[in-house]
């Protein structure tokens, strides 16, 4: 699964995308029907702001993660997005 990446208010590095690519590849192992992942990162005055929008059928889920620098949100916002996908998955598995 290849995430979109955009930034708002700034540019992202290649060496950041890597790492975001990255990142949004290890969601896979919490839920396998993922159609889509979107990543948006944002500069704001104190700090930054990421959200990850993830597509799965019939379902959308956002988590947005800040910090002092964009690999500390992007790390919270992956951590909520995980848990929202496990929580998911969990609910289809116990239905099935």
């Amino acid at each position: 699964m290849q995430p979109r990446i955009s930034a708002r208010h700034g540019k992202i590095t290649e060496v950041t995308k890597e790492h975001i690519i990255e990142s949004c590849s290890k969601l896979d192992q919490y839920f396998d029907g993922i159609i889509d992942c979107e990543v948006v990162a944002d500069k704001e005055k104190r700090g930054d702001k990421v959200e990850i929008i993830i597509t799965v059928p019939q379902h959308t889920f956002t988590a947005t993660g800040k910090g002092g620098n964009l690999y500390i949100a992007l790390a919270e916002a992956e951590s909520k997005v995980e848990a929202q996908l496990k929580k998911h998955h969990d609910k289809i598995v116990s239905h099935h």
